[in-house]
């Protein structure tokens, strides 16, 4: 197992995929930072990193599994390693770490920008609805890391189910920018059943900002704790039918 993970870890640093997911995590937060106001709320949700890094991840992690059949290499990967559930879970690893590569660079660029761009009407240790910036920061990058599980997960089980990984990255896009609303949506038409409509997994998307903002409870109809075991039933989920599918495709 350690042998396929270092080998998977191996493949994915020396793809340029990896590096173009950081560069373009760096400009969108640039980006976020110039049109946008800079203040507490900016840092908090580590302008903007917080919905980008999934998306990234479920680009970059559907790509990674892709290649293997785009160019054949999947034949020399069985070869070397008859047990796919070796091959599927060191890679589901090699995303998941690069996902903690993602966090740990954006908490730095939100630090930097905040620095650079002079916004000095608050510390880290300010105190807002409660909780310091710091705790907030550190809920938010929980949050990120929990949903990142969740959309490596996905990612995995979608590429292997449809194989066509422009389509995967669009339903991503759609998801992390959609699936609030239409979660939202779905409760409202249908409250007599809203009670088992609040675990859809579209309503999962809520933990990348509800663990530091307690109000948005009132919108998904979840606690904190639930959506948390929410998001790590559904990973568990979505990466047990992407092994099977992955063990059941024809090379």
């Amino acid at each position: 197992m350690i042998r396929s993970l270092k080998e998977e870890i191996y493949k994915f640093i020396h793809q340029k995929n990896s590096l173009y997911g950081l560069v373009a995590l760096v400009l969108l937060m640039i980006y976020s930072a110039l049109t946008s106001k800079t203040n507490a709320d900016s840092l908090i949700s580590v302008f903007g990193a917080i919905e980008w890094i999934p998306i990234i991840l479920i680009a970059i992690g559907s790509a990674f599994f892709a290649m293997e059949y785009s160019n054949n290499t999947i034949l020399l990967l069985l070869y070397k390693n008859s047990e796919r559930s070796k091959i599927y879970i060191a890679k589901f690893l090699t995303i998941l770490l690069y996902g903690i590569v993602l966090a740990t660079t954006s908490i730095i660029t939100a630090l930097l920008l905040s620095i650079v761009l002079k916004s000095r009407q608050y510390n880290l240790f300010t105190v807002i609805a409660g909780k310091t910036i710091l705790i907030q920061l550190g809920l938010n990058i929980l949050g990120m890391i929990i949903y990142s599980l969740f959309a490596v997960a996905m990612s995995f089980m979608l590429i292997m189910l449809i194989r066509v990984n422009a389509v995967v990255i669009c339903i991503g896009l759609a998801w992390g920018f959609f699936g609030t609303s239409l979660s939202t949506a779905l409760m409202k038409t249908l409250p007599t059943i809203s009670n088992i409509l609040k675990w859809n997994p579209l309503n999962m998307v809520f933990i990348s900002q509800q663990l530091s903002k307690p109000h948005y409870y009132r919108v998904s109809q979840l606690s904190n704790l639930q959506l948390i075991m929410g998001t790590l039933f559904y990973s568990l989920l979505f990466a047990i039918l992407g092994y099977l599918l992955f063990r059941r495709r024809r090379v």
